[in-house]
């Protein structure tokens, strides 16, 4: 099997009833893309070792393949161990974005802010996720992790935040 087969068939959606934008704009039937792997641990009904996975400005759920070599049993990240949630954020195609609603020039402004914002709605929604284990984020991912962690400071037990250096500029 393919990579992009692999990604496709772990491929998931949900569909908030609504989101509110910290501008006070609301859109109704707020689709989601994200996909999981590793395996959940629970306290009752309470997923306790979820890492949630923040992809960068051109990425989407799929961007979680950066973290794969470092998936394997008794690595960093062993799937065994922890339960990991990647989700395209607010913004990019697969979610709620300008093209997937057809609003295009239309679409409410948003910042980091609300993207983070639309992650905790959707993991809460979804998961019934009120704290996680951690949140690892690449890039644009980075900020939405450190924005995270200052909105919800209780909300993550370490943050990840990363960047990419391209040649030999600091």
């Amino acid at each position: 099997m393919c990579e992009d087969e692999y990604f496709e068939e772990k491929r998931e959606t949900y569909t908030m009833d609504s989101f509110r934008f910290s501008n006070g704009d609301v859109l109704n039937d707020v689709n989601v893309e994200y996909m999981t792997f590793g395996t959940p641990k629970y306290d009752g009904d309470i997923i306790t070792n979820a890492i949630i996975y923040c992809h960068g400005s051109l990425g989407n759920f799929t961007s979680a393949k950066k973290i794969f070599p470092l998936m394997y049993e008794n690595a960093p990240f062993d799937e065994n161990k922890y339960f990991f949630i990647s989700i395209s954020s607010l913004g990019s195609p697969g979610s709620c974005s300008p093209s997937s609603t057809g609003l295009k020039n239309k679409f409410p402004k948003y910042s980091i802010e609300d993207v983070v914002n639309f992650q905790m709605q959707f993991l809460k929604e979804k998961f019934n996720l009120g704290h996680v284990l951690g949140i690892i984020g690449n890039s644009m991912g980075g900020f939405v992790a450190l924005t995270a962690a200052v909105l919800y400071p209780d909300f993550a037990d370490f943050i990840m935040p990363g960047v990419r250096r391209k040649g030999n500029c600091l």
